[in-house]
């Protein structure tokens, strides 16, 4: 199954936006830079769980990296 429309908007509202916003980047800018840091293609295409997994490893860099913790999907009404 490919991403749900609820995963995408998790996606740019709770990942792409806040990062974004830290680094001054636009939403579309940031969500290429993302893409080009995590995936080795498009996010179209990936399944909900492949999808989920790329999350992860970007919420796990922001905190790393740049101290952000980023809200999880449970917590994304």
């Amino acid at each position: 199954m490919i991403r749900s429309l609820k995963q995408n908007n998790y996606y740019f509202n709770c990942i792409v936006l806040p990062i974004g916003d830290y680094l001054g980047y636009y939403k579309w800018e940031m969500h290429e830079l993302l893409k080009a840091s995590f995936l080795a293609d498009t996010s179209k295409e990936l399944t909900t769980k492949e999808f989920e997994d790329y999350c992860e490893k970007i919420r796990i860099w922001a905190l790393q990296d740049l101290g952000i913790k980023l809200m999880r999907p449970n917590d994304y009404e």
